[in-house]
Order: C-alpha cells, then structure tokens, then sequence
C-alpha cells in the first residue's frame, strides 16, 4: 500500500515538473512584414507553436492549431521597441516616490544601474503593450554625472519583465552636460575622456589600485568596474548629444579607445551622416524633433531620419517628444512621420523593430517575423505607420495578450453613466 502511495506521488511531481505546453496558435490570410529577405508575404500564414514561430508561408495547415485568427485584410509585424524610455521607472514624473530615473547620490555614476528599480507591474505597462509596444530600453539619466549609469531591456507582457539587466552605458555630452561637468562641454568631454583612459589603467593595473598601490584615479573602483565592459566593447555607450560638433569629438574619442558609441537625441546628426556610417554608429532619434529647443539643434528637421538612413547610418526611433512613459507606444507614429519625410518604409518599421534588437543585442529573441524566433507580434488593423491604425491583437512568446489595460477598463466603467453598476462619478 505505501509502495502504491510512494508511486502516486512520483507521478505527481513529474506531472508538475513537466512544462506547460503553450496552445498552437495560427495566423491565416495576412500581409506580413517579415523585415527578413522574405520581404513583405501577401496572403500568407504564421504558425507558432510552444511559444516560437514554427513557419511563416502560405497556406499552411490549419488542422492541428488550437487557436486559428483570421488576419484577412490586416497586416502583421514584429512587436515594437521604443528605444529611448523610462518605462517601469517613471509612474508620475512630478511624484518623486514613483520617478527613479535618476540618482542625485554624486557617490554614482557608471555603477549605477536602473534594473533594480523597475516596477514590472506598473499600470502603464499594459497600457503600452496593447498598442503594440512589447520592448523598451529603459535609460538611466543624471543631473550631477557625465556618465548616468547602465540602462536595461523590459520586455512588456504578461507579467512584463527585465530581459537584459546591464544592455548599455548612458551618458551626456553638450550643453545638457555642462552642470555635471563643471559648466562647460569642453570640461564634460574631458572627464568622459579621464573616465575612459583611468579605466583603461584600472584594467592593467587592476590589483594594485584595488589594494591602494597606485595614484588617485578619477572615478571609484564600482564605477571603474561598471565602465570595464564599455572599454572592452563588450557594452555599447549610448551617448545623448544634440550638436554635430559635439558628435564629432565623440566619434575622434570612439577612434581612440575603440567602444561601440550609440548616439541619441541627434538633432544635428544628419550633419555628420558620413562621418557616422563610416565609423559604423547607430543613431536614436525622434524623427518628429524639428524645432531648434536650444542652441545644439539648430538644424534639426524633419527629414533627419531619412538622410541618416540615405547616408548608411543604422537608424533607431524614440518618440514622440519626451513621452517616454504613458506614450511610448507613439514611436509608430513618429516612424510614420519619418515616411512621410522621405524615408523608406520597411526602413522605418525596423527602426522600431529589428535595429534596435540588433543593436542591443536581443534580436534572437525579437524584431523579424522568422522561423525560430519567439513569437512576438502585432496583427494590425490597417497600415501599422498609419495614426489610424491600432492594434487588434499582441502576441507576446507565443502567448495571446488581453486587449485590456487600466485605461480601458475606466472607459468601459464610465462609458454608461445610465448603468445600474456601482460607479463612483455620475454627472
């Protein structure tokens, strides 16, 4: 008898130990953007089955599927990725207790790392997911340090969650950098350039400094670890600098110590469009920043994204303005903005899809429609670079998201004020 208990039990946990298996989901009749060198399929199927993308063809078999969506008269891309946010980090901006984009602690700077105070529940989160955003890099910014410290990726879902804890460096260069670099660029250029050269003596000499053997270095042995990874290439440095002469110093200190630079902002970058694409940096810009702000991007313009991506320049997008948070979704339409100024595109959509998942180093896990991949989608309504366009379904690793959000549950709460439900606000 205890044998047969003993043996009920075993099953038991191999049961739980077994993995859940993710319903067969295909996607039938739709015009599908695959950012691949399959180009755009015309009236053509994917299917996704445990989580991943298991085909993408015409006509394939609908037999097996558990859940069969008709996307006749739609189109489908990859999830989109807003490459400039403060997702999960900023609830309300002028709350301090729900904004940890920064830190004023001067004990910080490269060390500092924004992973840790990202709320995976925050409201805005599925708020942003049903309309088609289902990645963001999350920045890290300061007032008080040239370097901000280290950025993450947060994958949007259910639950949303960090994909990449440490995926780039972030600082500032320009007249936003002058407080923290001592009132002028020219003084925030040269502790970049300090920061680098003492990191690159750490690195040779790292025992010694460690044990007290060694001069003063510029920036503490936490911050000098934390920039390690920037020297060795092995992290990108993402930059936000507006003036193409401020640009150009940045790409002569790239020539000197070899890091991968990102730069972000770029009001003026389209003024060095050669001199970017030859040195091989990647550019994140809103392509709706035209209005000269300040004195750095007096030549900023709407066409900018289509002369950087003329030029050869990898073109990633934020947007729209400084809505990082409640409307970062907005990216697609400052990429449909982009496309109305001349750019290409199937250009434009992987400015907000493929690019940014190349650049930072998760395209494995999204960005192209391809077998193998994870299946993070969108089913759209109409042209996804269309401002009409919305998003019918998300489809975020394979699993189908509900369309339900904070804002739209008030709204259906409110939007019968004759209703017999309890409600908390009548005319």
């Amino acid at each position: 008898m205890k044998g047969g208990v003993k043996l009920i039990v075993f099953i038991g946990w191999a049961l739980i130990a077994l993995p859940a298996q993710v319903e067969e989901i295909l996607i039938k009749n739709a015009t599908i953007h695959t950012l691949t060198r399959a180009g755009i399929m015309e009236n053509a199927d994917i299917l996704i089955q445990d989580g991943s993308i298991s085909a993408v063809a015409a006509g394939i078999d609908s037999a097996s599927a558990g859940t069969v969506i008709d996307a006749s008269g739609k189109q489908v891309t990859p999830g989109l990725i807003n490459a400039y946010t403060y997702l999960g980090i900023r609830e309300i901006s002028m709350v301090e207790g729900t904004d940890d984009v920064s830190t004023e602690d001067e004990q910080f700077s490269s060390a500092f790392n924004i992973s840790s105070a990202i709320n995976p529940d925050s409201t805005l989160l599925p708020h942003n997911l049903i309309h088609g955003l289902t990645h963001g890099i999350v920045a890290a910014e300061s007032e008080h340090q040239v370097f901000a410290g280290q950025g993450a990726v947060l994958q949007l879902g259910k639950p949303s969650s960090i994909l990449t804890r440490s995926v780039a460096m972030f600082a500032r260069l320009g007249s936003s950098s002058g407080e923290s670099g001592g009132g002028s660029r020219a003084s925030s250029y040269l502790k970049m350039r300090q920061a680098l050269a003492d990191t690159k003596e750490y690195k040779a000499n790292r025992e010694a400094i460690r044990t007290g053997n060694w001069r003063d270095l510029s920036l503490q042995v936490h911050d000098l670890e934390a920039l390690m990874p920037v020297i060795d290439g092995d992290l990108p440095l993402v930059v936000n600098v507006q003036r193409a002469s401020d640009i150009k110093a940045l790409l002569e200190l790239k020539k000197e110590f070899g890091f991968r630079l990102v730069i972000a902002g770029a009001g003026e970058a389209w003024r060095v469009a050669a001199e970017l694409a030859e040195e091989n940096v990647p550019v994140i810009i809103d392509p709706m920043a035209n209005l000269p702000l300040d004195f750095d991007r007096l030549a900023a313009r709407l066409d900018a994204a289509a002369l950087l991506d003329a030029a050869g320049v990898t073109v990633l997008f934020t947007g729209v303005g400084s809505q990082h948070t409640h409307s970062a979704f907005l990216v697609r339409q400052a990429a449909g903005n982009a496309v109305a100024y001349g750019m290409d595109k199937t250009a434009a959509l992987k400015a907000m899809t493929l690019n940014p998942a190349s650049v930072f180093g998760f395209a494995d896990k999204t960005g192209s429609l391809e077998p193998g991949k994870p299946a993070n989608l969108v089913i759209w309504d109409g042209d996804p670079l269309e401002i009409l366009t919305s998003a019918k379904q998300v489809i975020v690793n394979g699993e189908i998201i509900p369309m339900v959000s904070r804002s739209t549950r008030l709204r259906d709460r409110y939007l019968d004020l004759d209703s017999k439900q309890e409600i908390f606000y009548r005319k």
